[in-house]
């Protein structure tokens, strides 16, 4: 066996939603969202059950990240013909206890009943992931808890025959999971710190970990990129040779955003930013906002670099627009432009410049609407320049009134209305269609 040990407009909707689903850390009681419009019959019976069992004097908690945002995680995670329920929650009033995770189960009859409350590692939740990972159909749970010591906990769950049991703990500062050797079975992937007791020394590395008979096996980790601030952000794809892969935002100690990757090869974790830092952290470091994305949703995430737009080059820092690029990893240490263009972390979007755009086409943004304003450049940003379109992002009820002034719709998003204005007059060359914006706009929905 192997050694295993803007966005303004963009973001009021997610903020609305982050709100309702209770990821600020404001708590609800379990009463109040029985009140709560959008609670279901099942969760109802659920709630029921749970008081019956813990008494009514509890406090609902909400992963605050991952697929599972719900205090109620309904899933069959025994392999039987009916779903079972996990809650989480709090007792209220009492100080630093942390979460508790209750799983409930279902009789014949249909009616739920707890089968045990098992005490969590942490005061909040940060992710929940139900997923099958060792042998059988058996689905295990995986819980990361947040706590005041820094690093997040996990533990690992499993169910079966009336037995709720925690199987592993570990750490992690970030974690994902995914079938990153192809085998048909997920992995956990996670970026762990750590520090030596004797030296002080602190390194940080990433580990594979599976499940084996109910235990947790870890390999011997891989090195991970030195100078990193925080982790941000973990995004589950593959590479352009299909191979499953973990893309990896951090930033470093300059307060900018840069991306690891992580695949398997060779029997065992790759990370090739680690391997040649020197080669490739200047290719995939840039201003922070500006976030790995998968802009045509095919699974491989581009990660971006930036520099001054044409007219910005001499400008201060704070007050440069800049040109986005967005790179594909490939093979042998190389990353390989896919899109060029304008790219808007307030309202979420990327523009795409045509060919006939390059060196010719630069952007200035609207104090007073937000919008991006294309111009043809001439010489001097500062300077009267003829102008080629203009981007808005709006809400929906909102983008009415827009398209009665000469506003075209681009794309809708969620409940955001992408709107372009374009000028009447068609004779200079470099105006495009509306065609040409849709097909080169892209908006950002990770």
């Amino acid at each position: 066996m192997l050694t295993f040990e803007r966005v303004r407009l963009a973001a009021l909707p997610a903020a609305a939603a982050f709100l309702l689903s209770g990821c600020t850390g404001v708590n609800l009681t379990v009463d109040s969202l029985l009140a709560a419009p959008k609670l279901t019959d099942e969760q109802s019976q659920i709630h029921a059950a749970l008081i019956a069992a813990v008494g009514r004097n509890i406090t609902l908690k909400y992963p605050r990240g991952g697929a599972n945002r719900s205090a109620y995680v309904i899933a069959d995670v025994d392999g039987e013909p009916t779903e079972e329920a996990l809650v989480f929650y709090e007792y209220t009033g009492a100080e630093n206890e942390g979460v508790r995770v209750n799983l409930l189960d279902r009789r014949e009859d249909g009616s739920w009943y707890s089968v045990r409350e098992i005490a969590g590692a942490g005061t909040e939740i940060d992710k929940v992931v139900i997923s099958t990972m060792g042998e059988g159909n058996d689905q295990d749970i995986l819980i990361g808890y947040q706590n005041i010591t820094g690093e997040n906990a996990l533990e690992i769950y499993t169910y079966s025959d009336e037995n709720f049991q925690r199987v592993g703990t570990d750490s992690y500062s970030l974690l994902e999971t995914i079938d990153i050797n192809s085998d048909g079975k997920e992995e956990i992937v996670t970026i762990q710190r750590t520090q030596e007791v004797e030296t002080g020394t602190a390194y940080t590395k990433a580990y594979l970990l599976r499940i084996d008979d109910g235990e947790i096996i870890k390999d011997d980790g891989i090195d991970m990129t030195a100078g990193v601030q925080s982790y941000v952000r973990a995004y589950k794809g593959r590479l352009e040779n299909g191979d499953p892969a973990v893309y990896i935002d951090e930033t470093d100690s300059d307060g900018q955003l840069r991306t690891e990757i992580i695949f398997y090869r060779y029997s065992g974790l790759q990370n090739p930013v680690q391997l040649r830092s020197d080669k490739m952290l200047p290719l995939v470091t840039r201003p922070s906002g500006y976030s790995t994305a998968d802009l045509n949703g095919d699974g491989v995430y581009e990660i971006p670099s930036c520099k001054p737009m044409l007219g910005y080059e001499d400008a201060v820092a704070e007050e440069q627009v800049l040109k986005t690029t967005w790179n594909v990893y490939e093979d042998f240490y190389k990353m390989t432009p896919t899109v060029s263009g304008y790219h808007s972390v307030a309202d979420g979007y990327t523009m795409e410049f045509p060919s006939r755009w390059t060196d010719t086409v630069t952007v200035k943004v609207d104090p007073d609407t937000g919008e991006a304003v294309f111009y043809k450049y001439e010489g001097d940003i500062n300077a009267e320049m003829p102008e080629l379109m203009r981007i808005i992002s709006v809400r929906k009820d909102e983008a009415e009134e827009l398209l009665h002034n000469g506003y075209r719709l681009i794309v809708s998003s969620g409940q955001i209305d992408y709107l372009v204005k374009l000028p009447t007059n068609k004779r200079e060359k470099l105006i495009l269609t509306i065609d040409e914006v849709q097909n080169n706009f892209y908006p950002i929905t990770n």
